[in-house]
């Protein structure tokens, strides 16, 4: 049961990141700096997710972090789903169904990464080394979470420049307001996929 909600959980990420894409109204704030990353080196969104993350992976080994088969899951599934459902969704002109590409994949990320975290069969490497530095210093984990957010994102426009990242819809009012609120609404939707007792501590 928790390996099928942790497949799901990562499938429903990478559907949220794909549909923000399409958006072009501001991406999550993470996928601004691996948008930014794909466009220095010529590569898709997917592979600059996973990359990113066995960078994460690496900071595991001197935090001695504990990692699991959900660890590698969502390291990879969300990449394989991004990159294949951006090829197979055609771009969105019309800006109401961008708007509705945004507020969608909004849900599906939020349920996502809830679901998988709540299986508690290892965190998205970023995930790990956030909850882990949230539990050494002692502040909730949304807090955190807006902070890796909002580096993510400064990072981000550096590397693409920040005329050229407004321009391409990658930076946008919904870059800030999903750095804000992914934390706390993650956090609310956490409880409702617990399947374990262990997974509570994520939400303490």
């Amino acid at each position: 049961m928790a390996l099928l909600q942790t497949l799901w959980g990562t499938v429903l990420m990478g559907i949220g990141i794909a549909l923000l894409l399409h958006a072009r109204l501001g991406l999550l704030p993470l996928d601004v700096f691996h948008a930014a990353l794909a466009d220095r080196m010529g590569w898709s969104v997917g592979v600059a997710f996973t990359v990113t993350q066995a960078v994460f992976l690496l900071l595991y080994v001197p935090l001695r972090i504990r990692w699991g088969i959900g660890t590698l899951a969502a390291a990879v599934v969300p990449a394989i789903v991004c990159d294949g459902m951006t090829r197979a969704v055609p771009p969105a002109e019309h800006i109401l169904l961008r708007a509705g590409f945004l507020l969608l994949g909004t849900v599906a990320f939020v349920v996502g990464v809830a679901a998988y975290l709540a299986a508690d069969l290892g965190a998205l490497p970023r995930d790990g080394v956030m909850i882990e530095m949230a539990r050494r210093r002692r502040r909730s984990l949304a807090s955190v979470r807006v902070l890796f957010d909002l580096a993510a994102l400064l990072a981000g426009v550096l590397l693409l420049g920040p005329a050229s990242a407004i321009d391409r819809g990658v930076v946008g009012i919904a870059s800030i307001v999903l750095a804000m609120l992914l934390g706390p609404l993650i956090l609310r939707a956490l409880p409702q996929f617990a399947l374990v007792s262990g997974s509570r501590r994520l939400v303490r």
